[in-house]
This record gives structure tokens, sequence and C-alpha cells, in this order.
């Protein structure tokens, strides 16, 4: 089928099912007959918008969203923001299986030789809590919890009891547990990958996880960017043919994943209980993106930015995302994650998108032969009648001297005010300083994550520092 036909297919089922909840008796689901009455006639939502109606389902209250009661909720990330509660019905659970097995036969079909993960595998879930009405946790906890029965052999530590450790503790006992075994797979978020390997070397004395791990086959790795941690991963790993899988989700749902082992774009899941809509060249605060027309999948173009709209099986109804993505192609439909809509620096004026930083990076990494993971950037006002200034903390594999960072920062400033028109007027009449870089470690980001309680599962380091005691903490040694 097409892509407009399945599409189609899953909003008209979508509306089908939620005709006799109350949001749907609300909008009329039972007279919309195609996209245009859909987008006509429901908001855009944000989860200011359907709050109330969260803590009413976790009170007991049914069939306001999606028909039944809800007794599950995810927790996301909260990087564009507070921590949200998500609800979780029995139909999307099972379309994130879906996705899941879609992910393995992929895998599978480009290496058929499956007696290279016939060893023990390590999963580090997010956590999850049992309340008085209802369950709450990070989606990947979930995601564990439903792993197939027959995955459970495979497991150093059963998914479930590690979904009920603090994080720190996860990590510790799946160290000490997988040390002396043969580890084939691993299925985490990248950062803790990281830092998960970073520990055994620590613990064992090897050189290279290699050593430890020698049949080590499989990265699974999804919740933040595994382009910003991949090098230093290798490099940890050392060891040639181990395959990477990124998949790209969140409390929300599945969505994509690297389908073909040689490409970094992402092959979007189109038939799996989601109805996909796009803002092209989204404003980046919620009241202006509100306002915008979107258009369905089967209108977009490649190289344009988008923010992405769902309508899902869990009951949201053209929930903003807040991320930006981008299409590498249409027919079928492949993206690249670029970004938040909402990460971007604008408090002198410069308007710089964190896509369009990450951009600058990529450049003089390879320029200058550095190897620079993930980032944050803040902006202050300095003493006196200097200009405000922007601060550049990235993460590097070893701590840089002030000579390179100093260099750094030129070609940074070189570079943003190619790509930024906005930046560039304001570098030009010394409304802005020359940017100052600073190279930061995994174990800073990861204190700043437990100092903010974030160190989770999904926990992320935001690109755009809002707080001068953000900035402070990441200035120091």
């Amino acid at each position: 089928m097409k892509v407009k036909d399945v599409q189609q297919k899953q909003l008209s089922d979508l509306v089908k099912s939620a005709t006799h909840t109350d949001f749907g008796q609300k909008y009329d689901f039972e007279s919309i007959k195609g996209f245009q009455d859909f987008t006509g006639r429901l908001p855009i939502s944000f989860y200011k918008n359907i709050k109330t109606q969260i803590e009413e389902l976790k009170q007991g209250k049914q069939d306001i969203f999606w028909p039944g009661k809800v007794n599950k909720f995810a927790v996301s990330a909260g990087t564009s923001g507070e921590g949200k509660h998500l609800p979780l019905t029995k139909e999307r659970l099972e379309s994130d299986r879906s996705f899941m097995r879609k992910v393995v036969r992929s895998y599978i079909t480009q290496r058929p030789n499956i007696l290279d993960l016939w060893g023990k595998h390590i999963s580090i879930p997010g956590t999850l809590e049992q309340k008085e009405h209802y369950q709450i946790g990070e989606i990947s906890a979930y995601t564990a919890q439903n792993a197939p029965w027959w995955l459970s052999p495979f497991q150093i530590i059963s998914p479930t009891k590690l979904s009920q450790l603090p994080f720190n503790e996860k990590i510790n006992q799946t160290v000490n547990e997988a040390i002396n075994s043969d580890v084939r797979v691993i299925t985490a978020v990248p950062s803790w990958i990281l830092t998960m390997f970073k520990h055994v070397l620590d613990k064992t004395g090897a050189k290279s996880i290699k050593e430890v791990w020698p049949n080590l086959s499989l990265l699974v790795c999804g919740g933040v960017k595994l382009a910003n941690y991949k090098p230093h991963i290798e490099n940890l790993l050392n060891k040639p043919g181990v395959d990477f899988i990124e998949t790209y989700g969140a409390s929300e749902g599945y969505f994509s994943f690297t389908d073909k082992l040689t490409k970094t774009d992402m092959k979007l899941v189109v038939d799996n209980g989601i109805f996909y809509e796009f803002v092209p060249n989204p404003l980046p605060d919620q009241e202006s993106m509100a306002i915008q027309e979107t258009i369905p999948l089967w209108e977009v173009k490649p190289n344009t930015p988008y923010a992405m709209l769902v309508t899902t099986n869990s009951g949201l109804w053209r929930y903003a995302l807040n991320d930006i993505v981008e299409f590498t192609q249409t027919n079928p439909p492949r993206i690249k994650v670029m970004g938040r809509v909402s990460e971007m620096l604008d408090d002198y004026g410069e308007a710089l998108y964190a896509y369009e930083a990450e951009e600058a990076l990529q450049n003089i990494s390879k320029a200058m032969d550095i190897e620079i993971g993930n980032f944050t950037i803040g902006a202050t006002l300095q003493e006196g009648a200097a200009a405000p200034q922007h601060f550049w903390f990235v993460r590097t594999q070893e701590q840089l001297h002030r000579d390179t960072l100093d260099r750094l920062a030129k070609k940074i400033d070189q570079e943003v005010c190619e790509i930024n028109r906005h930046y560039a007027i304001r570098r030009e009449s010394d409304a802005l300083g020359l940017p100052k870089v600073y190279s930061i470690s995994q174990q800073q980001i990861n204190n700043w994550l437990a100092s903010k309680g974030k160190d989770k599962a999904q926990g992320k380091l935001p690109s755009i520092l809002r707080d001068e005691e953000d900035i402070s903490f990441f200035k120091q040694p």
C-alpha cells in the first residue's frame, strides 16, 4: 500500500476507535471524513492542554481520550520542560512490541547468523513505580517488561528487577554481573553505555571492551542522539564489526529505526497505531506553533525542517512532540532527527537553533580532527560594558588544552556566522562577544543529571542551558 493509503487508514481507525469517548463526542468524531475535517476541527495540543485530564485518568476516570481505563503512564525525560506523564493503553504497548519485532526482523534479515547473538544480553531500562491506582515509569521500563518471554534466559539481570532499582545501582549491579559473562547484545541509552563501559574498564583494568567482551556484536541505542556518542563508544570498544541500531521513540511511542546498518537515517514506521502530521519550518514557541498549518506525511519534502505531531492509540490527538525532523527521502519515508523545536538560544537576538550549533561542531570536528560528542550552550551578560557571551560546553574524550579550546571557539564563531545570519549580524555589530569553549566529561554530565534528579535511563543533557547556575556548574573543572 502507498504511504498515503496506510496513513489515511491509521487516521480512520484511530478516529473510529475513540468516537464514543469524551474527546470524540466533543469534536464529533463520527462526522470526520478525512484529514481536512480532522485538522480543521481538532486543535494542535501540548501537554499543558491535557494535563488536567491526565490527572483525572490517574484517579480512575475512563473513556476520556481513548476507550476504557488507563492505569499505566510513561514519564517523559523532561528536556523541553518539566517531566510529563503520558497515558499508555494496552493498544499502545502492543504497538511498541510490534515496533521492536520489526527492529529484530530487520536486523536478522541483514545478519542471518543468529548464533552471533547467542550469549548474554544487557538491558538497562528506566524505573517503574507502583502507585495506589496506577503504574508510572520510563517508557524503556515498560518496553523491557513487555519483552518476549524467550529473551529472559539471555538477560544478565532481569529487566523487571532492574526497573525497581535507582539508576546508579542498575549500572553497578549490571557491571558486576556482566564482567565475567559472554556479552553479545547491549540495549541502553548511548550515554549510559559509555558510562557502563568506563566502569567496566576501571574495574577490570582492561584497555578496551574488546578484551572483556570479545563476542559483543550489537548495540541497540535510543533516547539520545547516537551520533554524539558513537565515536567515543567505538574507541572504547576497539573492536571492528560491532553493529549499531538506533531507535527514535519517546513516551508518546516509537517512530523510526535504522533499518539499514550502513546508513544513519531511519525508516519511519507508518502502520503502527500512529498518524503523523508535520509543521514546516516551525516557530520555537507553542503559541506560534499552535496556529501554524500542518501537512500530512504524504505531502512532506526532503531537506526541510519539520516539527512532528502525532495522533496515537494511547489517546493523544494532534500532540506536538517538540522534535525537529528532516526527511532524507519520502517514498518510503526516511528521517533524521535534527533537535528540539524549543532548543533555540535567543537571549540576545541570535536565534541560534541547537541543530545549527550541532552542524557547526560536526564541520569543525572534521577540520580540527577532534572527536566532539554532545554539547550544551548557555549565554550570559558580562560585567561592565562587555557584550553578552556564549559558553559552549563540549564533551570530548580527553580534556582539551586551553589553547585548543580557544582555537575551537574561533572556529565555532566562524562556522555559526556562516550558518546563522542573526548570529552573524550580532557579532558584526559587537552585540555578542566571541564565544568561550569548555571541555567537559561524561562524568560531569552524569553529575549534573543527578543534581537535577534526571539520572534516569532517558535522562538527557539539554542543548541549551537557561540558568546561570547551570552554566556555572559546567565551568567548574
